[in-house]
């Protein structure tokens, strides 16, 4: 590789690396570890780790860095250097497409290569900071003075299959991006009354009003991963601690929370106190969960710590939670 191309692929790997966004605390980030088998000539052994993180909506950035084994091939060109990449699609669950380059110096004689791929894959998360995932790429690799873009018989290519796993991106149950703050505390709220309307039965009413005034006590408490008490709470954290408050035990995740109970229909005439309110941030599994309390009001605790939120205001951080409300579980009939 000449040292004209040298200088021009690092200069579009570094003008990447500074357009790609910083994403705040709180964001869809996290850490991804891949190994894959690259078939060209002979078969490579690929290893990766990239820090992803969100752009715009399904778009998302990595920085990374890689390390190719490659001394099953008669040229034995290992080398380590850096890649960035572009991926669109679901981050938790579901199909991706993704295009990457990258630029790594030769273990043998200190040369430079310079590779892009391209291909999609699935994303399955298993627990609320772990996800796994496969994806097939088309990967090439420049090793001739030929255009970087421009295939050539010379270049090294062929099918790169990669077995992922994904740290991160989903904090705690909470959700995945920021929403915006909130431009108003809500206004204080009534005290609550148990509604006898034949819907349950007037015990379960009442508890369920005991339970929302549980949860409205820990207003204030910071925002803490895996918390369950009054030192903080995560989002399911804080529900189960309510409930478990009136001898009610509750699963520990929100993806469980969100399968309890019975459903209840998306809409807030439909709702009671104490009522478990669904979200997910990619339309996929339940990726966070509030307590209704009434008045269109639900409590939950995000990264900001416990606090209330609206699915009926129209403000900019009532908008974000009714657009990605995607259900209602009743707990006590």
């Amino acid at each position: 590789m000449t040292r004209y191309r040298r200088t021009s692929v690092a200069a579009l790997l570094g003008a990447l690396s500074l357009a790609a966004p910083t994403p705040a605390v709180g964001q869809g980030v996290g850490f991804d570890f891949a190994f894959g088998l690259w078939w060209h000539d002979a078969t490579a052994h690929l290893y990766t780790a990239t820090y992803r993180g969100p752009i715009l909506g399904p778009v998302q950035y990595g920085l990374g860095v890689f390390h190719l084994d490659d001394s099953r091939s008669p040229l034995d060109r290992t080398s380590t250097g850096g890649e960035v990449s572009l991926g669109i699609g679901a981050r938790q669950r579901g199909l991706y497409a993704v295009g990457s380059a990258s630029l790594g110096v030769r273990h043998s004689d200190g040369n430079t290569d310079a590779a892009w791929s391209v291909g999609g894959g699935y994303t399955l998360r298993l627990l609320p900071f772990l996800a796994l995932g496969v994806d097939a790429r088309y990967r090439v690799e420049d090793i001739d003075v030929a255009g970087f873009w421009q295939l050539n018989p010379e270049d090294r290519r062929g099918f790169l299959l990669q077995a992922r796993m994904l740290i991160g991106g989903r904090g705690g149950g909470g959700s995945s991006s920021r929403p915006p703050a909130p431009v108003a505390a809500p206004q204080p709220l009534p005290p609550l009354e148990p509604v006898y309307d034949g819907a349950v039965s007037d015990e379960s009413a009442r508890v369920s009003v005991s339970v929302a005034e549980t949860a409205l006590a820990a207003m204030g408490t910071p925002y803490r991963w895996g918390g369950t008490d009054g030192n903080g709470y995560d989002c399911s954290g804080l529900i189960q601690w309510a409930y478990g408050e009136h001898g009610i035990l509750l699963p520990r995740t929100s993806r469980d929370q969100g399968r309890t109970g019975t459903a209840v229909d998306r809409s807030v005439a439909a709702l009671r106190p104490a009522d478990i309110l669904t979200f997910s941030e990619n339309g996929g599994g339940v990726t966070h969960v509030g307590l209704y309390v009434g008045e269109g009001n639900f409590i939950h605790s995000s990264s900001t710590g416990v606090r209330l939120s609206s699915l009926s205001a129209d403000d900019p951080d009532s908008r974000w939670w009714q657009a990605r409300w995607v259900g209602a579980r009743r707990i006590l009939e």
